[in-house]
């Protein structure tokens, strides 16, 4: 247990001095303020609880439970690939800890990462019951309860999974975060939906059901029968309506329901271990990259030099300047090639089919479904432009030669173009073949946005998690579920394809103007050569 915590205890020191903690710190604070102004609600049809110590606790609880378990999910889970990337994991595989003790440490640390940040939003949430007046006093055990028994073992699973998609081979790259969302999805479904304590992995029932005798004990004629939406830009319906709320009794049976999701978590844990590679190069085939025996020639592919035995030489070597890069057409074929470099025969096969079914397909559905599927497939041909000089250590190459500054991110801006054109090359035949204006524009801003979004999210971060983590919640809020104006690629369901022969078509519901998406795709742009332009000052 010493040597879990103590690997626990300095990887949560190590994520607190990030960037990314600051940028997660301030999503959480946005979140209490925005459920206090209403820009964050949690509604039971149409009732909203007035502001006291229970609702706060309960309405802090499922929001934390709701959106820390999905964006904190993807804020955790790099532990095992900076290790392996920063050669502190092989350091690591020459000492006595076992696979069990170094997984088991690194989900303490994602549960402690994720479990402040959850402090830190019933922090917020009694801050401002404070400081507002008039909300009542303040009530620690209304505050504290629904901390420890909803929200730990929630954020437990979460941090246990996280740790288990690291570990898992075909769940560490974009395929993990895809799995993720529908896996959480499903989990929170579960939790809204289930007939019992044991079936509520997110413990948002009994909360829910605690509400809503509430509500039909102060408003018997509305007949409620229950209805929870969690919403971000407020409510659907009318005017919220406001009620009461007293608080949850915590029974036995649920106590001892979240104590065996805990357990569920720890077991998550344990088995993450099985799969995980230890960091043995034996086994690199599992990252996806051949093992060497030659330590001598593994550094030296570092540094992009070829291995000598003369040390003199070695160390006099200088890297000559380059007068000019090659002709930017030359540049963009290398980009093109490493992006389909790592694209196996499965992933060939499903894409073949589906443009089949793109090519098959009623129209609608093409442009909906099926090019929702083929962009979404198309993630891991993207997710590294930006990222790939530091991942693979090639800056010292790429950043000194003239004109590399903005002509590398156009180079690879444009292969990703090229990519997301004949990844979605079927859907635009069709819309081509029926006239569909609107339809080409929405798809042609996509094929633009998509590799920009991924060359800005690469070149700031260095690394391809932010992309495939911001992506994936993109794409399931627009095109998936039809968020007004997320809808980047013009795959809103059930919207007209042509216009009818009495008139024009209707605005598409819920898809911005591609206008929109293509200033988007230019701010990336620059966004990327600035985050170039600044590594080279730096």
């Amino acid at each position: 247990m010493n040597t879990v915590t103590a690997l626990a205890r300095a990887d949560v020191l190590e994520r607190v001095r990030r960037y990314g903690f600051l940028v997660l710190t301030g999503l959480v604070l946005w979140l209490g303020y925005g459920a206090y102004q209403g820009s964050v609600q949690v509604r039971l049809n149409d009732f909203v609880g007035r502001w006291n110590s229970a609702w706060a606790g309960g309405m802090m609880a499922m929001i934390a439970n709701t959106f820390l378990s999905l964006c904190g999910f993807w804020f955790v889970r790099n532990a095992v690939d900076r290790d392996e990337r920063t050669g502190v994991g092989p350091i690591l595989a020459t000492t006595p800890l076992t696979r069990a003790a170094y997984v088991v440490g690194k989900a303490l640390s994602h549960f402690t990462v994720l479990a402040l940040m959850a402090l830190l939003l019933f922090a917020s949430a009694v801050a401002i019951q404070l400081l507002r007046g008039g909300l009542g006093p303040v009530a620690p055990l209304d505050y504290v309860a629904p901390y420890a028994f909803v929200v730990l073992p929630a954020l437990a699973l979460t941090a246990a999974c996280a740790i288990a998609f690291e570990t898992t081979p075909g769940l560490r790259g974009a395929f993990g975060n895809l799995a993720w969302m529908f896996l959480w999805t499903g989990a929170i479904v579960a939790s809204v939906q289930s007939s019992g304590p044991f079936a509520d992995p997110f413990g948002m029932r009994a909360i829910e059901h605690s509400m809503g005798d509430a509500i039909r004990a102060q408003f018997p004629a509305a007949h409620y029968v229950g209805g929870l939406s969690i919403t971000l830009g407020g409510g659907p319906g009318g005017p919220p309506r406001p009620f009461d709320y007293p608080g949850m009794r915590w029974d036995g049976l649920f106590l001892v329901s979240r104590l065996f999701w805990l357990l569920v978590a720890l077991g998550i844990a344990l088995l993450a271990a099985i799969p995980f590679h230890r960091f043995d190069p034996a086994r690199a085939r599992l990252r996806g990259t051949r093992a060497t025996h030659d330590p001598g020639a593994a550094r030296a592919r570092v540094r992009g030099t070829r291995a000598t035995h003369d040390p003199g030489a070695a160390r006099g070597f200088r890297l000559p300047a380059l007068p000019t890069l090659p002709p930017l057409p030359g540049i963009v074929g290398a980009e093109l090639r490493l992006a389909f470099a790592g694209a196996n025969t499965w992933w060939t096969l499903v894409l073949l089919g589906l443009w089949v079914a793109a090519l098959l397909a009623p129209l609608p559905v093409a442009r909906s479904g099926i090019l929702a599927a083929l962009w979404i497939w198309g993630v891991p041909r993207w997710s590294s432009l930006g990222a790939r000089d530091a991942r693979d250590a090639t800056e010292g190459f790429v950043l000194p030669t003239p004109g590399a500054a903005w002509r590398q991110p156009l180079a690879a801006w444009a292969a990703g173009v090229i990519a997301a054109a004949l990844i979605g090359a079927p859907v635009a035949v069709r819309l081509a073949a029926a006239g569909s204006g609107p339809g080409l524009a929405a798809w042609a801003a996509g094929t633009l946005f998509i590799p920009a979004l991924a060359l800005a999210c690469g070149a700031w971060s260095n690394t391809n998690k932010l992309f495939e983590a911001l992506y994936v919640v993109l794409w399931y809020m627009g095109p998936l579920n039809r968020v007004p104006g997320l809808d980047y690629m013009g795959a809103t369901l059930g919207a007209p394809i042509a216009p009818p022969s009495a008139g024009a078509a209707p605005p598409l519901p819920g898809v911005a103007h591609p206008g929109l998406w293509l200033a988007l795709a230019g701010g990336c742009l620059v966004a990327a050569i600035v985050a170039r332009v600044r590594r080279l000052t730096a």
